[in-house]
């Protein structure tokens, strides 16, 4: 009877149905309601209280290349998380396994639903992609369609209405900046309207979670930091936010938390303030004189330091003193002399050096 009811309980899963809907349905048909519920409890593993989406020991290998190595995350409902890492770490594989594109060779991505139960990807693909929109590194719009046409198409795609899709397509060209340009065609566009396009496109379907896949690659800064806004906008309307990205200071700034993939694994993930308490407990503080002369302040303040750097004329000191350090800066170099005085926390960058290089 157990080997039938497991089979019953992996069958309705394969159809994308939740784990309130199996249950009833098994429940309904006869089965023993204590049995049923220990066997959907253990065919669908609750998400982490608060998650969106979630991770769990997801591996996979293309031939001998081994690209993720038992990844565990999980990203909360409503917040921006960064994933970052070098080059052929496994963030691409990773966001392609947690949209469905990629069956991980062992391990599970839930995904959360609105009723509070969880689905997983790899079971139920179709209703994952329904939750999800997902822009990637190379552009998925049609070049010769116009803006409209794109997003139309997109939301026909969904399965929208036509009524739907004309007031959807209106908010999203609002929504990414892109109303003058309706009737452009994607190619003519520039770099940076063709990646708010593509963001446009994923959102057709309203997603609870939004995938960015390096979104601001080749843009120059006053793009990327458009394109930065954009991205506010839109989880300010309730849109979680998974973002891959190399531009580690803007990371820092955008994200609530931040994972670091390192060859196949999270090997750190927390927020900035977190990552930097992992990597040091030091301040840096940056002094600049006209004098370039820091003798008397390195004979006086030795036992502070813990480590000491000159740059170009900057002295460049961390401590985990950082008080006394100003105090001693204030008594040994005179106010006509101190050009530049700053303190501040290992960036994101160093403690991304630090990471790869352990």
């Amino acid at each position: 009877m157990e080997e039938t009811l497991q089979e019953h309980v992996r069958l309705q899963g394969r159809q994308g149905r939740s784990q309130k809907d199996v249950q009833r349905l098994l429940e309904e048909a006869g089965w023993p309601k204590e049995v049923v519920a220990k066997y959907v409890a253990e065919s669908f593993k609750d998400l982490p209280k608060g998650a969106l989406i979630s991770a769990h020991a997801v591996t996979k290998a293309f031939g001998q290349n081994q690209v993720l190595r038992g990844v565990d995350l999980e990203i909360q409902r409503g917040e921006i998380f960064g994933l970052i890492g070098v080059s052929g770490a496994g963030k691409t594989t990773l966001l392609g396994a947690m949209v469905g594109f990629i069956r991980p060779d062992a391990g599970d991505i839930l995904v959360g639903l609105p009723d509070g139960s969880s689905v997983s990807v790899q079971k139920s693909p179709e209703r994952v992609k329904r939750l999800v929109g997902f822009s990637t590194q190379t552009p998925s719009f049609y070049p010769k369609l116009t803006v409209r046409e794109n997003i139309s198409h997109f939301a026909k795609l969904y399965g929208l209405a036509d009524a739907d899709i004309q007031r959807k397509g209106a908010a999203l060209m609002e929504l990414v900046g892109l109303g003058a340009a309706r009737d452009v065609q994607a190619f003519r566009l520039s770099g940076g309207m063709q990646k708010r396009l593509d963001i446009a496109c994923a959102l057709v379907h309203d997603p609870e979670l939004l995938i960015l896949d390096e979104p601001t690659a080749d843009l120059d800064p006053i793009l990327r930091k458009q394109l930065w806004e954009l991205i506010r906008k839109i989880n300010a309307k309730g849109t979680t936010i998974l973002l891959a990205s190399h531009f580690l200071a803007e990371i820092e700034l955008l994200c609530s938390r931040i994972a670091i993939l390192q060859q196949g694994r999270v090997v750190e993930m927390g927020t900035a303030d977190e990552l930097r308490g992992i990597y040091s407990k030091n301040y840096e503080i940056f002094i600049q004189t006209r004098r370039k002369d820091y003798r008397a302040l390195l004979a006086k303040g030795r036992k502070y330091f813990f480590r000491v750097e000159e740059d170009d004329g900057e002295l460049v000191v961390q401590t985990p003193f950082p008080e006394r350090v100003l105090s001693l800066v204030a008594d040994v170099v005179s106010r006509g002399d101190l050009v530049s005085l700053h303190i501040s926390r290992p960036t994101l960058g160093r403690v991304f050096e630090a990471v790869v290089k352990r």
